[in-house]
C-alpha cells in the first residue's frame, strides 16, 4: 500500500511519551530500577487523518492531557512534514510544511513492580507535574 501501518502510530505515540519524560528530566528505566514502579498502558486511542507514507518524515507533538496521583495521559499529534519551507508573501520562508496524520491519547497507570497493585506516581514526576500544569490535574 506504500503507507504506514496502522498499528504502528502507537509506536510514534511511545516515542513522543518517553522523549517528553526524558526531556522533563524524567528516565523511565529508573522508575522501574531504582523506584521499583511501572507505567503500563491502561487506554490507546489513535484517530487517523491522512496516511504517512514511506519515507515522509514525521513530527510527534506531545503533552500531558491530564494527570492524577496514579494516572498520566499524554495528548499527541502525528504530523507529516517537509525539508521544504513555505513561503509566506510576507515573511519569506517559514516553518516546514506539517500535515496532521493522527492524533492519540495514552492513559498510564502506576503500579508497583513486586505485587501489580496501583501505586502513586514518583514524587519527582507529581512535584513536575503540579509545578508546570496544576491545571491538568484529574482525570479526563
Amino acid at each position: 500500500m506504500g503507507v504506514l501501518y496502522y498499528a504502528r502510530y502507537f509506536e510514534l505515540l511511545e516515542l513522543g511519551r518517553t522523549e517528553w519524560q526524558r526531556d522533563e528530566g524524567l528516565h523511565y528505566a529508573q522508575v522501574e530500577s531504582e523506584m521499583g514502579l511501572m507505567l503500563p498502558v491502561i487506554t490507546a486511542e489513535c484517530s487517523y487523518r491522512i496516511p504517512l507514507r514511506f519515507d515522509d518524515l514525521a513530527l510527534i507533538e506531545t503533552t500531558v492531557d491530564a494527570w492524577s496521583p496514579t494516572t498520566l495521559s499524554f495528548a499527541s499529534k502525528v504530523y507529516r512534514t517537509s525539508d521544504q519551507l513555505k513561503q509566506d508573501d510576507e515573511q519569506g520562508l517559514v516553518d516546514p510544511l506539517e500535515e496532521l496524520c493522527a492524533e492519540g491519547r495514552v492513559v498510564l497507570g502506576c503500579i508497583s513492580k513486586d505485587n501489580w497493585r496501583p501505586s502513586r506516581l514518583p514524587q519527582k514526576y507529581l512535584e513536575l507535574l503540579e509545578m508546570v500544569m496544576p491545571e491538568r490535574k484529574g482525570r479526563r
